[in-house]
């Protein structure tokens, strides 16, 4: 029983976690029609920026500050590479995927420099303990679960109550008519962007004392389940996103009770793939 209320509490903290990315990436490919493959390096980068900084501002600091930078950092990448032209489907695929190799690459060196190693282990900010029948679960984890589920509560009052949000529900449904109206859609794009990539480095600033590890190549296989939960979800879809998301974490958390931790996320990933037989467009597309 103490097994099994432990593994659910796991599936509920990375069910948040994975939604954090998943929401990042369906609200950039909603707003530019277009994959981020860079949103891997960008979950790095939150890691391993927020380490770089806890010597100076604190973890707690380095949560707020790390993501800061980094969707600065995204939103300065959008404006440079595209400018004043339009979003290109085939073109910002291209443009992201050698901004992760270029970012991999400096992330590499800069462990390299500072640590002698390509992978640095990193300790929780507290431990905190929490009794579960026999055994005691890391309240870290919890609390980084709660932290996850505040930002994803603000992010959707903002999707939802602002105009902010408004404008950019209107550029994802018809971005012509948006243009008309006069909402100025390549900045929207580009603030989209930049709020993609801060909340993947958020999630990866979180992550980073959960597996005790970070490394230059972390994002890799992040990236490639939330490519496969966005499209899921429905690509442009955050509900969709949040959905399979939770699902997701739930089946893979459940099957590592039961199997090797590798079979299980070859499980899950079979799980959720099974929906696109049921819905190809995926749970939250349009019919």
């Amino acid at each position: 029983m103490d097994l099994w209320l432990v593994t659910l509490l796991n599936a509920l903290v990375w069910g948040l976690l994975w939604a954090l990315l998943a929401l990042g990436l369906s609200l950039i490919y909603g707003t530019l029609g277009a994959l981020n493959l860079a949103h891997g390096a960008f979950y790095m980068l939150g890691a391993l920026v927020s380490w770089a900084l806890m010597p100076l501002v604190s973890f707690w600091g380095a949560l707020v500050v790390a993501p800061g930078l980094v969707g600065l950092m995204g939103l300065g990448l959008a404006r440079l590479l595209w400018g004043t032209r339009e979003y290109d489907p085939l073109m910002a695929l291209l443009l992201t995927f050698g901004m992760m190799l270029i970012l991999q690459q400096l992330a590499t060196i800069f462990l390299q420099t500072t640590t002698g190693q390509l992978r640095h282990s990193v300790s929780p900010p507290l431990r905190w303990p929490i009794p579960v029948g026999d055994r005691f679960y890391e309240g870290y984890r919890l609390i980084g679960a709660a932290i996850a589920g505040v930002v994803l509560t603000g992010f959707w009052g903002l999707w939802s109550r602002t105009r902010w949000g408004c404008a950019l529900r209107a550029v994802r449904d018809n971005r012509e008519l948006a243009r008309v109206v006069g909402i100025p859609v390549l900045r929207a794009q580009a603030g989209a962007f930049g709020l993609g990539a801060a909340l993947a480095a958020l999630a990866g600033a979180l992550v980073g004392p959960i597996t005790r590890e970070i490394s230059s190549t972390m994002g890799i296989e992040v990236v490639l389940v939330s490519v496969l939960i966005a499209v899921v979800g429905g690509l442009g879809s955050l509900g969709g996103a949040l959905a399979v998301a939770f699902f997701y974490s739930f089946a893979e958390n459940l099957l590592t009770a039961l199997a090797d931790p590798t079979l299980a996320r070859a499980g899950a990933l079979l799980l959720i793939g099974m929906i696109l037989l049921i819905r190809p467009q995926g749970l939250g597309g349009a019919s």
